[in-house]
């Protein structure tokens, strides 16, 4: 029941496409992880243009052409080597627990992490004794978990598959083993320890992830920048109308409070003209009676005192009585000006300079002792932190590179639980 409980307490990692476990996973640019066979069979179906089964992201170049090489295209895709681990350990714990040195299928009880073979009660006390493998570290197989074995796995060597892996070449980039090193690469000028190599590599991509992470926090930053324009330009419209329609406004009732002074004065000189005009009507009426019903003498004797007071009407309103409002107009010289600056007002325009692009921090120059193999491999590739930044500059819609892409996710989500040997693989 121990053992049932170490497998199943990890969930097997399943190929989104076939559902089974994964068979040499392969990172796509869009970072899924789907089986090579199924890409393969994946594209054979919806041809070299076909996107990911899963978001339809472009998954091989642009550039290739028909599919005589697909499995050499899919092949160049980057495979998810701690995934692989995973699920070959957890096969090999799920299996039958046979010892696997025995020949009368003895129940095992250990595992030997060097050896990497199952083996029974007897043969764990033969293993101590020998000298070649008292050392060896061995682990009850009730205990042990997927992920520890997958954590120790060792790979073989490139040449030879029945010996271990124990040094990698940089001039090669290969997983070789001693033999391999004394013989083929003797003369190579940079053989190491998978541990040292996996060291240095873990410190190189770590420095690039955190280039990576100052890159997306930049373009972050840009994304939100570009996102809040609009709603800050609308608050800025909204604010500059009302602020306009206030003054407007206020202008408004300074108008009217200008005219109805205006009106107030008039109304008032217009009530004094209106006095004169009806003395003067009653002054005429009365004259004109007289002038036909008086008699001579009568009138004669009136004519004097009738013409002063005429007179006297007379001047008084061709020289003081005037209607001073008469000449008021409504000023619109400028009213044509003012609609083309209003119809001017708020115009959308695009500057005309190149998009910003995200730079990348400064980094310190690499170490002088990986000065050699750094430059080496920076030769055989494109510039990463240029081809970064391209592929991030905002505007463009340049595809990433599915390598730069697998190195991204390699290092936010695999570089923790990939082993020194299997960062040595994926090198």
């Amino acid at each position: 029941m121990a053992a049932a409980s170490a497998i199943t307490s990890v969930e097997l990692p399943e190929c989104p496409v076939c559902h089974d476990g994964y068979q040499e996973p392969k990172i796509l640019p869009c970072t899924h992880l789907v089986c090579k066979k199924c890409v393969v069979s994946w594209l054979h179906k919806a041809g070299v243009k076909g996107g990911c089964p899963l978001c339809r992201a472009p998954i091989l170049p642009s550039t290739s052409q028909g599919q005589r090489d697909l499995d050499t295209l899919v092949n160049d895709l980057p495979t998810d080597l701690a995934t692989m681990a995973l699920v070959d350990s957890h096969k090999t714990l799920s299996g039958q627990h046979v010892c696997m040195i025995c020949e009368d299928n003895t129940a095992a009880t250990s595992f030997c992490l060097q050896c990497d073979i199952k083996i029974c009660t007897y043969c764990v006390k033969t293993h101590k004794k020998v000298p070649g493998t008292r050392k060896h570290v061995i682990e009850d197989l009730n205990k042990l978990s997927p992920q520890r074995l997958a954590e120790i796995n060792r790979a073989t060597c490139n040449v030879h598959d029945d010996r271990p892996a124990e040094v990698y070449c940089s001039t090669h980039r290969e997983l070789i083993c001693m033999l391999c090193a004394t013989t083929n690469h003797r003369s190579c000028a940079e053989v190491k320890t998978i541990t040292d190599v996996a060291t240095e590599k873990r410190r190189e991509l770590e420095q690039q992830a955190q280039r990576l992470r100052a890159m997306e926090t930049a373009l972050a930053a840009q994304i939100k920048e570009v996102k809040d324009m609009f709603p800050s330009m609308r608050r800025k419209v909204k604010d500059t109308f009302n602020d306009l329609e206030q003054w407007v406004e206020k202008r408004r009732q300074e108008v009217n409070t200008l005219i109805q002074a205006e009106e107030d004065a008039t109304m008032t000189s217009l009530a004094e003209l209106e006095k004169w005009r009806a003395a003067l009507a009653l002054n005429t009426a009365s004259v004109g009676k007289l002038v036909q019903s008086a008699s001579g003498g009568a009138l004669l004797g009136m004519v004097n005192s009738l013409t002063t007071r005429l007179n006297d009407l007379e001047s008084q309103t061709g020289t003081t009585r005037k209607i001073e409002a008469a000449d008021l107009t409504f000023n619109l010289q400028k009213l044509d000006q003012l609609k083309a600056d209003i119809a001017s007002l708020g115009q959308i325009t695009k500057p005309t300079t190149t998009p910003k692009t995200v730079q990348q921090p400064t980094q310190p120059a690499p170490a002088t002792s990986t000065a050699t193999t750094a430059t080496t491999r920076r030769t055989a590739d494109k510039p990463r932190g240029a081809e970064l930044a391209k592929v991030l500059r905002v505007g463009d819609r340049v595809k990433p590179e599915p390598e730069l892409v697998a190195l991204g996710f390699l290092v936010r989500h695999r570089v923790p639980l990939l082993s020194d040997t299997q960062l040595s693989q994926s090198l």
